[in-house]
């Protein structure tokens, strides 16, 4: 089985990609690197610096040197910058949401992504729309932004960031077919609601079932 690195921008993201891993792919070899600071660098550059890409360059060459064959973000914020380091690494280099994304336009429709962070959002929105451009399918895409839900869940304050979460999820069904959750500590949230009227997707179990794929290749 190949060894995989995940990047975490937040080590908000570490428990529950760690439970998937246990509970998805147990016997897989995952080294995990966190740099908890660097999501509120990109959110306060408004994006991904030429210092951040620089550094996350790195951390590639770090899972290089530790024999990983697989690295993945577990941050959305970052994935176009981690894509772009595929010319420096033989590693596969993956996005936790890409297969969310994949699966959302193959359901096509009305598609609406929410994010707590507007550098997720962004880089998020455009991924959809170049993807949904490679199928050639005409898809109406909306979007709602909850920036105070990741304020919150800087602060540690949980029970107001699901709550948020939870009402933009409410304000969203009526107007949709399928709703993205951006972001991999968005996820959770539905773990408290009971079974939505459209289907919901997150990246987390998506992407580490995808992932399971490529490490038994």
């Amino acid at each position: 089985m190949k060894k995989v690195a995940f990047f975490h921008t937040s080590a908000a993201t570490l428990p529950v990609m760690q439970q998937l891993i246990g509970d998805i792919m147990p016997q897989a070899d995952v080294m995990h690197i966190v740099e908890d600071s660097m999501i509120k660098e990109v959110m306060k550059a408004g994006g991904v610096t030429p210092d951040i890409a620089a550094r996350i360059a790195g951390y590639v060459q770090v899972a290089e040197k530790a024999g990983c064959a697989i690295f993945m973000t577990a941050c959305s914020s970052i994935g176009t910058a981690v894509e772009s380091c595929q010319f420096m690494t033989p590693l596969q280099l993956a996005r936790i949401d890409s297969a969310m994304v994949d699966d959302a336009i193959a359901r096509g429709g009305r598609i609406a992504v929410l994010a707590t962070v507007a550098t997720t959002l962004a880089p998020t929105l455009a991924f959809v729309e170049r993807k949904a451009q490679e199928s050639g399918k005409s898809l109406e895409i909306t979007s709602l932004l909850m920036e105070e839900a990741f304020h919150a869940l800087l602060r540690g304050d949980m029970a107001t960031h699901d709550r948020i979460v939870a009402e933009g999820l409410q304000r969203t069904f009526a107007e949709s077919d399928v709703v993205m959750l951006a972001q991999a500590s968005m996820a959770r949230v539905l773990q408290q609601l009971p079974t939505p009227p459209v289907p919901v997707l997150t990246s987390p179990e998506s992407g580490i079932r995808w992932l399971k794929t490529q490490t038994e290749r």
